[in-house]
């Protein structure tokens, strides 16, 4: 297929006009290493349009992981949200991996540890791993590996974030309900509020 005319647009892109009336939105870089000109003629447009669209992927991607850490999943959603063929998306994505830019097992534990110093539930961090793209076996074995004490955490949450709503029986209500939203379990949220209600009271003597 022969090459009419070649075209700058935004962005870096050359729109590419072939004899049959079809167009070629290519990468410019890709254009000039394969010295498309007009009077030229394309074998194999698609292979073109594969290796433009691999190269923009690639750059999308490191564009995307220099504004903050992206899962596998995440990423692969965000550059086909951008249009980029399946194939180009595989490809963009791969290469991340093999640059060591992107890496499930890493991002999971270092969430892990983050949400754990928030006081989050273990419940609660296996459910915002895999929002984050965390595939389910990762997220809860992450979890599982990561040793955490449920009663300690729930002690520095309580006296943290709560301890001035445990000043009446409505609020004590209210704070043992936020708890079981935030994944701990009723035995755990029960304990843990008995054991600062009685050190309220130790202190007081």
């Amino acid at each position: 297929m022969k090459i009419l005319s070649l075209k700058d647009k935004r962005k870096g892109l050359t729109l590419v006009l072939l004899e049959d009336g079809n167009e070629l939105l290519l990468d410019t870089e890709i254009v000039i290493l394969n010295s498309l000109t007009p009077g030229a003629v394309l074998c194999d447009p698609d292979a073109l349009l594969y290796e433009s669209d691999l190269k923009r992927a690639k750059n999308r991607a490191l564009w995307y992981l220099s504004r903050g850490d992206l899962s596998e999943k995440k990423l692969t959603e965000k550059l086909t949200l951008g249009g980029f063929m399946p194939n180009a998306v595989g490809g963009a994505v791969q290469r991340m991996k093999e640059l060591d830019l992107i890496n499930d097992e890493r991002l999971a534990v270092r969430l892990c540890e983050y949400l754990t110093e928030q006081g989050a539930s273990k419940r609660e961090i296996v459910y915002k791993l895999m929002n984050k793209g965390i595939p389910s076996t990762v997220a809860r074995y992450t979890v599982e590996e990561i040793e955490t004490d449920e009663t300690e955490k729930l002690g520095k949450l309580i006296k943290t974030k709560y301890a001035s709503k445990l000043t009446c029986e409505e609020g004590v209500k209210k704070v043992f309900a936020a708890l079981i939203r935030k994944g701990y379990s009723y035995s755990d949220v029960r304990d843990a509020l008995r054991a600062y209600s009685e050190e309220l009271e130790n202190e007081e003597y």
